[in-house]
């Protein structure tokens, strides 16, 4: 059964029984108020009936011709009966008669209600100079039913109608309530597994719905940027690997076509060597990325000026025109700050990878590198001069493999910045990024966390 289906049976089963309760509750109110009533009339005509009998000698001509029209007026629609003393009727109809059980108990009470037979009957006690006399008026119940059934026969066609009205209003609301659901699952059934980079639109209810639809919208986002690395991925892998296996492939091609001395294959093997320790450095990165390589590697404490240094002495290698410029802005009292305790291979691929970029972006401008103390902790700052990253980019720049699209005539594959801040995340170091266009980029790193 579908929700709107399920929502709008338990809203027309419930809001039925309601209108249910209210009817009769309406019917048995009317009947208890017509009920008293018509006790009231007869006890109106039980008093009316006892004055024109027994009052007549003790009333003047005015008065009683007053008494005697309202008698007239009233005794069409009801029955009497005086009783004497003896239990006897001296006025009115003789039948059916009373029991004398319920005369005495009238003597007693005064007055009182009470059904008889087909009757709704009134009884009062009356004291006169003639004697003492119990007063009795009926009405037939055939009166009260039927009001009672011309009540009922107006709320059974109402309760029809309504509970028809209420069944419709329900599916009405139900299906009101659950377009959003319909309109997000057609766009849910609309999404194609060739795009994944779009988002479902939010309500905008500020309910369940929109967190369900803004969750998976982030789902599809997480989603969107696999497929993305997954495409990536091939590409980079064969770009990383292509380079140094041709190498391998060279040398040993080269070697292969005459006999060599072993000093020759002394250094072919140094080579070769040096070759598979590179691929097996990208294999680690690459394991990081896929978070395969778990926190399970040894810490040991590390000095954060000593390894910024043999950073640079890499580099120089790698960029022998490059300019960095290290300024370290700690007292020597205050050296022990500089020894972090981390795993030295991530800190040192993640810190490569940053002052890497930073001189590849700069072009022949200086990198500047600085140590410094900020609220107790030790900052390490990586500025350069550099292309800069877009405002709107900096929100992709820990994504895989991601390049803003200032730096399409630069080399490079978009893992390294990627690659670094996911080693900070892992080990819970806090950094901060700053950069503008055409001006440059300011990198924070902040250690002993």
């Amino acid at each position: 059964m579908k929700v709107k289906t399920r929502l709008s049976l338990f809203c027309s089963l419930i809001f039925s029984i309601v209108f249910a309760i209210l009817a009769f509750s309406i019917y048995g109110l009317y009947y208890k108020n017509t009920e008293k009533s018509i006790y009231n009339n007869l006890d109106q005509t039980a008093h009316i009936s006892a004055l024109f009998y027994l009052e007549e000698d003790e009333l003047s001509a005015k008065e009683f011709d007053k008494i005697k029209e309202q008698f007239e007026e009233i005794i069409s629609d009801s029955y009497y009966q005086v009783y004497d003393k003896n239990n006897q009727i001296a006025y009115g109809l003789g039948s059916p008669d009373i029991p004398v059980l319920l005369l005495d108990k009238i003597r007693n009470v005064k007055h009182l209600s009470f059904k008889s037979n087909d009757y709704l009957c009134y009884g009062i006690f009356y004291e006169d100079n003639q004697g003492d006399f119990v007063v009795i008026t009926k009405q037939n119940k055939s009166v009260l039913e039927e009001q009672a059934n011309a009540l009922l026969w107006i709320l059974i066609p109402l309760f029809l109608t309504g509970v028809l009205a209420i069944i419709l209003l329900s599916r009405w609301v139900a299906n009101m309530a659950y377009r959003p659901f319909s309109e997000a699952i057609t766009e849910v059934n609309n999404i194609s597994t060739n795009d994944l980079n779009v988002q479902i639109n939010s309500p905008q209810t500020k309910d369940e719905l929109q967190d369900l639809i803004d969750t998976f919208n982030k789902l599809l986002s997480k989603i969107s940027e696999t497929v993305i690395i997954q495409k990536n991925f091939v590409k980079y892998v064969s770009h990383e690997f292509k380079t140094p296996l041709a190498s391998m492939l060279g040398n040993i091609d080269l070697f292969s076509i005459k006999d060599r001395s072993p000093e020759e294959y002394k250094q072919l093997s140094e080579k070769l060597i040096q070759q598979i320790f590179q691929m097996e450095e990208i294999l680690d990165t690459l394991i990081i990325i896929s978070d395969l390589k778990k926190d399970d590697s040894d810490i040991s404490e590390t000095r954060i000026d000593e390894l910024i240094w043999e950073i640079i002495e890499k580099l120089k290698g790698v960029h022998p025109k490059s300019k960095i410029l290290v300024d370290i802005n700690i007292s020597p009292e205050d050296e022990a700050i500089m020894l972090v305790n981390i795993d030295r291979t991530q800190l040192l691929i993640a810190l490569f990878n940053l002052i890497e970029n930073a001189v590849k972006y700069s072009g022949k401008e200086i990198v500047e590198i600085t140590l410094s103390i900020k609220n107790e902790k030790l900052c390490l700052s990586i500025t350069d001069k550099g292309i800069g990253i877009p405002k709107e980019k900096l929100n992709h720049i820990s994504q895989p493999f991601y390049r803003a699209d200032n730096t399409n005539e630069i080399q490079g594959s978009g893992i390294g910045l990627s690659l670094a801040l996911r080693i900070f995340d892992k080990n819970n170091i806090k950094y901060d990024i700053k950069s503008e266009i055409n001006v440059g980029t300011r990198i924070q790193v902040y250690l002993n966390n």
